[in-house]
């Protein structure tokens, strides 16, 4: 009875925690992208973002998407050749994208002989501080390279002079900035990494669950990145925040005892999102149901034996696998250059294991920490209330990336 009622607790937690983040657009992450071409007589750049993100400029005049953009990048982008600004050559036009997308191109007047240029991007930082904006820059022909603009990092020097020698070293070194950023930026995967070694003790599983975790998702990458696999991104998204709630409801099940009466439970939300696709057509396919249905039932009822735990570091591989198709959305939006493309994968594969690394070792001395104290923290009480908090966090993810909430 005791286990029962600790079960219940958790789960209505779960559902509070879901009700309250409805508000919340912390997940979303804000992000735009564009191409520069500078050659001796004009500098044209090219920006892409995501329609909804485009809502966060909307004011009561209800532009259309593709102005309110256009209007909001001439009144925020600028380039400068040391002091002087490079005026606007044309105004801002709107260009075909692909659907849920807006491009507008804008050209500048430069004269890259006159020396380096400095690009200056504002854009959606007023509007969310956490915004990234990725910018891919090619001059006459050279091969392209990247830059981060963040809401510290608004201004970038743009050398226009790379020699053949350093363009792999520079490859490597700017992707892995871009890879470290990438997981840090990403509350979802930390989410994930936090719920899969909450409940270990030993180092060494710690060393197997990563080494897992990460194969799985080196695969991914790289196979979206070189255009072998297309997954659907939106469902990546749904399913990475089911992993997310799964794993959770994992670490509830395992102190509880219950991981079939939690398997029910996720598989009757799970049914519900079914019936809402049959009756309306909105979220998820049936065929994405099932699957999600099924992986629940194969993986909770099952995750407290003994041989499921130890064949723990293989399933983590399949989650790897999951999250390596988001990793590299990223990296498809931004498109990377042919010439560079092993260098560019390898820069931003080693970045997101060195955040990885650090986020992993951070929590695990959190959590030594909490166990020294048990006198002031019931371990067994935090490791509930984070169960929980990942467990809702997981499943508003999932269900708000299902219906295009979020």
């Amino acid at each position: 009875m005791r286990k029962l009622t600790q079960i219940i607790i958790s789960l209505l937690l779960l559902i509070g925690l879901m009700v309250s983040s409805l508000e919340s657009q912390a997940h979303n992450r804000s992000q735009s992208f564009s191409d520069w071409a500078i050659t001796n007589d004009r500098t044209e750049a090219v920006f892409t973002t995501k329609s909804r993100e485009i809502t966060r400029l909307q004011t009561l005049t209800n532009q259309p998407l593709d102005a309110l953009f256009s209007n909001h990048l001439v009144d925020t982008v600028s380039v400068f050749q040391g002091d002087l600004p490079c005026s606007n050559s044309d105004s801002a036009k709107s260009l075909p994208s692909a659907l849920g997308y807006v491009r507008v191109s804008l050209d500048f007047d430069c004269d890259p002989s006159l020396g380096d240029i400095s690009i200056n991007i504002n854009s959606f930082f007023s509007a969310a501080s956490s915004h990234v904006h990725y910018a891919n820059v090619a001059f006459d022909g050279q091969q392209s390279r990247q830059y981060l603009f963040t809401d510290k990092q608004r201004q970038h020097e743009i050398s226009l002079l790379v020699t053949s020698s350093n363009r792999w070293f520079d490859s490597v070194r700017q992707f892995i900035s871009l890879g470290v950023d990438h997981i840090f930026g990403g509350l979802d995967h930390i989410a994930f990494l936090a719920a899969l070694i909450l409940l270990l003790r030993r180092f060494k599983d710690l060393v197997w669950i990563i080494t897992g975790f990460t194969l799985g998702h080196s695969v991914t990458l790289a196979l979206t990145v070189m255009g072998w696999v297309m997954p659907d991104l939106p469902v990546v998204e749904a399913t990475i925040g089911f992993t997310i709630a799964l794993v959770a409801a994992e670490n509830i099940g395992t102190l509880t005892g219950y991981h079939r009466y939690i398997a029910y439970f996720l598989a009757s939300g799970l049914a519900l999102m079914g019936l809402l696709n049959l009756i309306f057509g909105v979220g998820l396919t049936i065929l994405s149901i099932l699957g999600l249905i099924l992986l629940t039932f194969a993986y909770l009822p099952l995750s407290d034996t003994k041989a499921t735990a130890n064949l723990r570091p293989l399933i983590t591989i399949g989650f790897g696998l999951i999250h390596g198709f988001g990793f590299a959305s990223a990296l498809t939006e931004i498109g990377l250059p042919d010439a560079q493309l092993w260098p560019s994968l390898l820069g931003f594969n080693i970045g997101i294991e060195l955040g990885q690394l650090f986020i992993v070792a951070s929590l695990w001395l959190v959590m030594k920490q909490l166990r020294r104290v048990t006198p002031i923290i019931q371990p067994r009480l935090a490791i509930d209330l984070c169960s929980a908090l990942l467990c809702g966090l997981g499943f508003y993810w999932f269900v708000g990336r299902s219906y295009g909430i979020i």
